[in-house]
């Protein structure tokens, strides 16, 4: 393999149409449109959109983040704050739209999974209802369950663990 400008590049493919279809093997990072996503998110909450919210960890930037979705917008990527996290929810419970700073908190250290799993017990330990997959419906070792408000939804899928399933059972989740 050569290398040019310190990129890795892939071997030439065969064809024939006579191009190089090989792709540098390190591409650089565009930075997020945290701000476009915040307008995005703006709009949906003036159309008095029911919002779907699924927490995850950013593979590319290890940002804490939520993907918000509605019946009329596609899936999208909001990086989150304090501020954002607390306004979506304030959202989703009453209607009530907000504005603050859309830039990121720092990248979080945790992974994926651990994050998701910790966002779950936080809406647990605020005493939020959440309807639970029953068990023997669960597959690939997941737990599933949503909140349910009147402005949006969220959406859990974590790990389940035998220690997970004993914490919620102690918070009298109905597992």
């Amino acid at each position: 393999m050569e290398k040019s400008n310190n990129l890795e590049l892939l071997p030439m493919a065969e064809n024939d149409y006579g191009f190089d279809f090989s792709f540098p093997a390190e591409q650089s990072q565009m930075p997020y449109d945290n701000k476009g996503a915040y307008d995005e998110l703006g709009k949906d909450m003036k159309r008095c959109d029911v919002l779907s919210l699924r927490f995850y960890k950013d593979k590319n930037t290890s940002h804490a983040c939520v993907q918000v979705e509605s019946k009329n917008v596609s899936p999208y990527k909001l990086q989150l704050n304090p501020a954002l996290f607390a306004g979506l929810m304030q959202y989703i419970e009453n209607g009530k739209s907000f504005e603050c700073d859309p830039t990121p908190m720092d990248a979080i250290t945790t992974d994926d999974e651990t994050y998701k799993t910790d966002m779950l017990k936080l809406f647990v330990n605020a005493n939020k209802t959440i309807q639970w997959t029953p068990l023997f419906r669960e597959r690939n070792g997941k737990l599933s369950g949503t909140h349910i408000a009147k402005y949006g939804k969220v959406f859990f899928y974590v790990e389940c663990t035998d220690e997970l399933l004993d914490w919620l059972r102690e918070r009298k989740q109905a597992i």
